[in-house]
């Protein structure tokens, strides 16, 4: 390769122009986001009875749901949730499920399951969940001064969620606020029970008057015509005049029992933007997208959506998390750039040349843009990792080059040609370049046979490294040396320096205090390593006071509050709530404030499945803070949480700080601690869930403690007495069905259809009480039913016994067991310790047979990343000696080599306690980066007191002449990773702090292993390493 590149080394500039080229060209071109794709498919069976119980909900359809699409193949975890009228079943797959695969087994399953659903269950939906964008990208704002909130969700719903339905990468699955159209036959109670007629024998009317049955075509002597029988009823009035019955050969109309209005539904979900009533729609990722391109292809296409909407509806994009990725990504190539700079500066002033700095320095763009075509090639984007993965390697893409030129140099003064002194010195150390590349990247390996979140995080970081030292040992070998000889024609390589400067002349100065220190430190080698390796495991007991957490913490100038109050509460009533909570919060924030939504309620439908809330009783408030906000997010939800307390007795408030990496990384759970109970009797679990509550409320660092699941809500119970309703001649179905028409509608077990011929849209038409009359318990027990035996109505109450009652608000299964979540925020401590302190209380709890408790979100997580990152570390070993030992052809000194490795783990330790840095899977990420420049370091000095040896020195003096001749080198390499490492070290941008971990170990660890190379391994070396070398 080297001796082709000097026979046209116009070719390997070309290359490099080309290098240049596609670079530039691929990188614009390149998806941009936060975090890299997790390639894990899930898919969400949302399967609806309007109004039953979630009881009845979870053991007659979530069960069976659960139990036929769990036979799908690769199926890794199941979830699900039963709310009142709504079943979501999550199958989560492995990793080896393409989507499609899962899309289609689950849609297979769900459907056959049909035939075994109670009659009247809707048909399932199936459809695709990413677990790491559980968080929208955006809310898409309706509003309007004139139309009403009906009108607004239709517009919403029915035209817009069509229209962004060619959008690509994104979902826009449900519509939030306003309420449901119906066409309702609002009856009277008192003129039903005047004419002896029920609401069953009303709808069996309008189901008789109104249907959609194409006529199809007719031939009528030798023309074929289009028969239209005009079944639907056009104008709503219509109904009014529909015939229900005779009585005394009268006709009985519509018109004579009740009205037929243009209505909605009885609401059940409010949307608050900005302190208004609105209607939103959340915009999801769909999986595989990437976020900055899905939110621009939405913004583009809003202006095309306002021209096909009425003039008076306005659209607005809030809440737009693009805006955190923009500037995470922005902030980080800022680090990059001013890391490259700093490098560049360092190889300035150690090299003393700016000819040789340059022809260094090129190699360093050059293997950068390598590396972003390596990724453009494996379909990577560009995010926080793989832009962390750059800021790593900044320091090392020199470090060949540098050898390179300073082998070049030496050649020059045999007085050589520079041509020939350039091919010559690349030749000589291609062996050691190759193998220190093999080390960088080698230690990387070990990301690709891991398994879960450490793999799709470490994967694009691995290929980033590997990318970039390719580039660099390529460029080293081959461009370098060409520049060399072109540039230094008839000159040394220091020819332009001879005076040396200052910093060159500090630097001997170093150089010469550094050599006797050594050989001091030789004459007591025993003493030092025993000091060292106390040391080192002082440090190792340091360890466990760092703390630990997944990933770190991200100020991304969002919260979301969920609020709880009692079961049963209506929706007006939360709502005044809200209303006052978001007064404190205007008052709290201050010019702080730049958007605030609250969602109130739960739409029975599909928007179930995209909600927290289970029943009016619950809701969320979306804070969006202005990006330069003087007070963190941290601190205005410890405050609004004080306050809140304070002002709300009774009601249950939590908050979650986290953004899109904290719900990608949590599967979207609303705390890091979640404990889990397991078992089938509900008040069983409710009890263990609240006694494990309140030990957790003992420890000062948790936060808003609560359970999720709750089984308090108010019911009324009404036992029909079947004997009594047959001496009446009562049947007991139709008796329900009037109970269900009078509360709810009859389009809950009997669906009638208007078309609006203005929109094309259809909606349900129902018999139902107007809503004000249904308000006290003497409502209930006077709905009239038909009797067989009688003209008149019979009353409920006359065969059926009412009583109050309790039913759960929400059942959530994990795997086809009952489970009730304990769920906390953690303040002032680190997640680790925290949650490590909750395992030690909950053992002390005595749990009844058949019933469990375990971890799960954040802290089973760790446990897995740490796992998996554990034997990363050690298969990085293991891999960085196995290349090491063919080239010293030896065991000895290779072993010398990483036994400074463990040793250098102190300055990591340290560097990260002074720093108050917990341990995280960033931060092991650096430590298993150390590997590599550990050895590399160990490499460079060992195999020139090898060299030395040779030449007949002997060992002590060969360590101490090979260790000083190798002290400029060692420390420029240093310099230059922790230089480039440094701007990523200290940045506080949001969306910076994830690779703050990881630039912190490689500093600490790089900077301990550099004293480690001076001082350890000569001691080793003459302790472990033969005298001579053959």
């Amino acid at each position: 390769m080297i001796k082709s590149s000097f026979k046209n080394p116009y070719l390997i500039i070309v290359i490099a122009l080309m290098v240049s080229v596609l670079g530039c060209v691929m990188i614009p071109r390149m998806p941009v986001d936060i975090l890299p794709e997790f390639k894990k498919s899930a898919m969400q069976v949302l399967t609806l009875y309007p109004g039953m119980p979630s009881e009845v909900v979870e053991k007659d359809i979530t069960s069976r749901m659960e139990r036929w699409t769990g036979q799908s193949p690769g199926i890794e975890k199941q979830l699900s949730k039963s709310i009142m009228g709504v079943s979501v079943v999550t199958n989560f797959y492995g990793e080896d499920v393409s989507p499609a695969e899962a899309m289609a087994n689950t849609s297979a399953y769900a459907m056959s399951d049909m035939y075994y659903q109670p009659p009247g269950t809707l048909p399932p939906m199936v459809q695709p969940f990413d677990p790491t964008a559980s968080k929208p990208l955006m809310l898409l704002t309706v509003s309007s001064e004139t139309k009403s909130g009906k009108e607004l969700y239709d517009i919403a719903y029915y035209n817009l969620r069509q229209m962004l339905s060619g959008v690509k990468g994104i979902i826009a699955p449900a519509a939030y606020g306003g309420s449901l159209r119906r066409i309702y036959i609002f009856v009277d109670p008192l003129k039903l029970e005047a004419f002896g007629i029920s609401q069953t024998e009303v709808n069996d009317a309008i189901q008789k008057n109104t249907t959609m049955i194409p006529s199809g075509i007719a031939k009528i002597g030798n023309i074929n015509y289009a028969v239209d029988a005009k079944g639907m009823i056009v104008n709503v009035k219509d109904f009014n005049d529909i015939v229900i019955t005779y009585k005394n050969g009268a006709p009985v109309y519509v018109k004579d029992v009740g009205e037929a209005v243009d209505a909605s539904a009885i609401q059940t979900n409010i949307a608050r933007v900005d302190g208004k009533e609105q209607v939103y729609l959340p915009i999801f990722k769909r999986p595989g997208a990437n976020t900055i391109q899905s939110v621009n292809e939405v913004k583009n296409a809003i202006p095309k959506l306002k021209q096909r909407m009425p003039e008076d509806v306005e659209m607005n994009v809030i809440f737009d998390q693009s805006s955190y990725v923009r500037n995470s990504i922005n902030s980080l190539v800022y680090a990059v750039i001013s890391g490259l700079i700093l490098v560049i500066i360092i190889l300035l002033v150690f090299i003393g040349n700016v000819r040789s700095a340059l022809v260094v320095s090129i190699s360093l763009p050059l293997s950068i843009l390598f590396s972003f075509i390596v990724l453009y090639i494996s379909g990577q984007a560009i995010n926080s990792i793989t832009l962390g993965g750059i800021a790593l390697v900044l320091g090392l893409l020199v470090d060949n080059s540098i050898v390179v030129i300073e082998n070049f140099d030496r050649h020059l003064k045999m007085g050589k040609n520079s041509f020939q002194a350039a091919m010559d010195a690349a030749i000589e150390v291609s062996s050691p370049v190759l193998a220190s590349t093999l080390v960088i990247i080698v230690v990387f390996f070990p990301v690709f046979f891991l398994t879960g979140i450490t793999k799709f995080l470490f994967s694009p970081l691995a290929i980033t490294v590997t990318g970039a030292m390719v580039g660099s040992y390529l460029f080293s070998l081959t461009l370098t040396p060409i520049l060399a000889a072109f540039l230094f024609k008839n000159k040394l390589a220091n020819s332009e320096n001879k005076k040396r400067n200052f910093f060159q002349g500090f630097i001997q100065f170093l150089n010469t205090q550094y050599k006797k220190s050594l050989a001091f430190i030789l004459r007591f080698r025993a003493i030092t390593l025993l000091t060292t390796i106390a040391l080192f495991i002082f440090s190792l007991s340091q360890i466990t006071q760092l703390g630990y957490e997944l990933f770190p913490q991200s100020d991304v100038g969002q919260m979301e509050i969920q609020v709880r109050m009692e079961s049963g509460t209506t929706l007006e009533t939360t709502q005044e709530t809200i209303v006052l909570m978001e007064q404190e919060i205007r008052a709290e924030a201050g010019d702080d404030l730049e958007q605030l939504i609250s969602n109130i309620g739960v739409f029975y439908d599909l928007p179930a499945a995209y909600t927290p809330n289970s029943g009016t009783q619950d809701a969320f408030i979306g804070v969006q803070l202005k990006k330069d906000h003087k007070k963190s997010t941290f601190e205005y939800a410890n405050s609004l949480r004080k306050q809140f307390k304070n002002k709300f007795p009774g009601v249950e408030i939590s908050f979650n700080t986290g953004g899109l990496i904290t719900a990608a990384l949590n599967e979207g759970k609303p705390s890091p601690i979640d404990v889990q109970i397991k078992g089938n009797n509900l008040e069983k679990l409710r009890s263990i869930a609240e006694q494990i509550r309140d030990t957790m409320n003992t420890l000062s660092n948790l936060r808003d403690v609560r359970v999720l699941q709750r089984i308090d809500q108010p019911s009324k119970n009404i036992d029909i007495d079947r004997t009594k309703a047959a001496e009446l001649g009562v049947e007991p179905v139709d008796a329900i069905k009037n109970m269900v028409s009078a509360l709810n509608s009859s389009t809950t077990f009997n669906k009638s259809f208007w078309i609006d011929e203005r929109n094309g849209n259809h909606y349900y038409v129902g018999i139902t009480y107007p809503e004000n009359e249904i308000n006290t318990e003497f409502t209930i027990e006077n709905v009239a039913v038909g009797s067989k035996t009688s003209d008149k109505t019979i009353p409920f109450r006359n065969f059926s016994k009412i009583t109050e009652g309790t039913s759960p608000v929400e059942i959530n299964h994990h795997n086809l067991m009952r489970t009730f979540n304990v769920y906390a925020n953690v303040d002032g401590a680190n997640i680790g310790h925290v949650s490590d302190e909750v395992k030690d209380l909950i053992s002390g709890i005595e749990l009844p047979k058949g019933y469990e408790v375990n971890f799960d979100g954040e802290v089973v997580m760790i446990q897995q990343s740490f796992s998996g990152l554990s034997l990363g570390l050690l298969l990085a070993i293991a891999f960085a000696f196995l290349i090491i030992t063919p080239l010293f052809k030896s065991f000895r000194q290779p072993f010398i080599i990483i036994l400074a490795f463990p040793l250098g783990l102190m300055g990591v330790i340290f560097l990260m306690k002074i720093n108050d840095t917990y341990l995280s899977i960033q931060s092991i990420m650096g430590i298993i980066m150390m590997v590599g420049i550990s050895v590399s370091y160990g490499n460079i000095l060992i195999d020139r007191i090898n060299n030395l040896i040779i030449d007949g020195q002997s060992k002590t003096d060969a360590i101490i002449n090979g260790s000083s001749e190798r002290f400029r080198p060692i420390l420029m390499t240093a310099a230059t990773t922790i230089f480039g490492l440094l701007p990523t070290a200290l940045s506080t941008q949001a969306g910076t702090e994830a690779n703050v971990p990881l630039a912190i170990a490689v500093i600490g660890g790089t900077f301990m292993t550099t004293l480690l190379t001076y001082y350890v391994i000569p001691i080793l070396y003459s302790f472990i390493a033969k005298k001579s070398q053959s």
